[in-house]
């Protein structure tokens, strides 16, 4: 019994350095990154500044005055200012601008932003002047 126990032993052992050592053949099917300079880093995140297809903060006030003007055509713009998520928006009415229509000018240029760069709040303050 041990005999055979032995036999079957070094048999298994003899088989497994067998398959050990043949030659395997592999075949490298990993793709390599673009030649971007940072490592393939802009096909995996879309959103990273270093992607074509990211919005720049130039842009974002570009589309934020556009969404505005579009609006409000006799509104003036006195200043944007990004800061983190929120974006200070600071607008002038005509000078005889009653409360209530400054109130829905208000309203409707945070609709607008909401709508064109939506990723920031938006505080808008207008003024008549």
């Amino acid at each position: 019994m041990s005999r055979s126990l032995a036999v079957l032993l070094s048999a298994a052992l003899m088989l497994s350095g067998v398959a050990a050592c043949q030659q395997q053949k592999f075949s490298k099917n990993s793709a390599s990154h673009t030649r971007d300079g940072v490592l393939g880093i802009t096909e995996t995140n879309p959103n990273m500044p270093l992607s074509a297809s990211f919005r720049t903060y130039p842009d974002d006030l570009r589309v934020m005055q556009n969404a505005i003007r579009q609006r409000f055509p006799n509104v003036g713009i006195t200043s944007i200012s990004l800061n983190g998520p929120t974006a200070y928006v600071r607008l002038n009415a005509p000078a005889q601008t009653s409360p209530e229509e400054m109130e829905r000018i208000r309203q409707g240029a945070a609709e607008g932003l909401a709508a064109a760069a939506p990723r920031y709040n938006a505080n808008i303050t207008v003024t008549a002047k």
